[in-house]
């Protein structure tokens, strides 16, 4: 089975990078976070050394930048705090390729990776990874849909609508079909240039409940009608490849509508004007972060499970949210979660009830196949 999710999974992640430079231009990072930054793009050595010399503590990777900042703060030096033992952050990415070569060559210098779904499907089939211990970790601490044999979730995201309504004479589309309406919101769309999280919204936008959107794109007929949707639309669509692309184009009012990431709309509502920005989760593709453990990692699997459950706390995943702005994958988190920023947490009852949760299997079949046609819709 191929690994498309590698790509996928360190595009979000990865795209917390720029987050982090923007916060910094701002003065909103400190430079320990720009020092991560720095280490994820080579101007600065990775931590792998220092963590093979030193075994006696936890090691935990994820794709850098301001992540890897609020990881090491919220997550890591409140377990310290609690237990004593040391818990380091290495933002060096940990792909699927990566950790299925350290346990393969029996040099495992991870003990934890914030990886994805798709990739840790994958990385069971492969044999590489442990499965949860849920005597240890707290399987109701997590989202139903997030709680895997080899895998638990870390938090979550969202391809959400977002809208100008200054760009829409005040109007606010409130659901796919009204992204498809050009004459009553007219103006320029933006989707991601990947298939991933787009099609699904091309479906509802068809009147097709959430519930029975991926029974929908099951078949061939159910893609082509998916993909037929935007080739109709072609013509006032401007794509994204990056999340920093899909924010640029609100604040320069290059587009009036668009599908992108939650974590680019928590941005865009402290800096778009008052009345210029608006998002809803109305019809949004639910994603998770994964935890997978590396077979035979260094710090031993009882010490990772306990980490992982100190990061399943409501109170810390409510300060990842109002950090980061990814949503809290412990649902007793929900009621934590300041008034003014329920309207943005993913993970919401009231947002949970209007999404659907992404289906990774689904991608891993018809993704290949549905891409090439996705992109030929967009540019004929």
């Amino acid at each position: 089975m191929t690994d498309f999710n590698d790509t996928t999974d360190h595009e979000v992640k990865a795209d917390l990078i720029e987050i982090a430079a923007y916060k910094y231009r701002e003065g909103l990072l400190t430079r320990r976070g720009f020092i991560s930054s720095m280490m994820v793009l080579g101007a600065l050595p990775a931590l792998s050394g220092k963590a093979m010399a030193q075994t006696k503590e936890i090691v935990v990777v994820n794709w850098g930048g301001r992540a890897s900042e609020v990881l090491q703060e919220v997550m890591c030096d409140t377990y310290t705090a609690e237990t004593g033992i040391p818990v380091i952050v290495d933002g060096s990415g940990p792909s699927g390729g990566k950790i299925r070569a350290m346990v393969e060559s029996g040099a495992v210098v991870w003990d934890l990776c914030d990886s994805g779904m798709g990739t840790a499907i994958i990385l069971e089939e492969q044999g590489v990874i442990q499965p949860i211990n849920y005597d240890i970790v707290d399987r109701y601490a997590v989202l139903e849909e997030a709680a895997y044999s080899h895998a638990v979730g870390n938090y979550v995201y969202s391809y959400v609508l977002a809208a100008n309504p200054k760009l829409l004479d005040g109007n606010v589309p409130q659901n796919w079909e009204d992204v498809w309406n050009v004459a009553d919101f007219p103006g320029m769309r933006t989707f991601r240039k990947s298939v991933r999280g787009m099609l699904e919204s091309a479906t509802m936008a068809m009147g097709v409940p959430t519930n029975e959107v991926y029974d929908a794109l099951s078949s061939e007929d159910g893609i082509d009608a998916a993909i037929d949707k935007f080739r109709q639309l072609r013509e006032n669509i401007i794509v994204w490849g990056s999340g920093s692309e899909s924010q640029n184009l609100f604040l320069q009012e290059e587009v009036a509508i668009g599908n992108i990431w939650s974590t680019r709309a928590h941005l865009l509502k402290d800096q778009m004007p008052e009345g210029a920005f608006t998002a809803t989760f109305d019809g949004g593709v639910l994603a998770p972060g994964m935890w997978v453990v590396p077979n035979n990692n260094p710090a031993g699997s009882d010490e990772v499970m306990k980490f992982i459950r100190h990061a399943q706390t409501p109170e810390l995943q409510v300060q990842w949210l109002e950090m980061l702005g990814s949503g809290p994958a412990n649902p007793a988190a929900a009621p934590l979660v300041p008034e003014d920023l329920q309207k943005w947490n993913p993970s919401s009852p009231e947002n949970l009830a209007q999404q659907i949760f992404y289906n990774d299997e689904w991608y891993g079949k018809n993704q290949v196949a549905a891409e090439e046609k996705y992109i030929d819709a967009l540019i004929n």
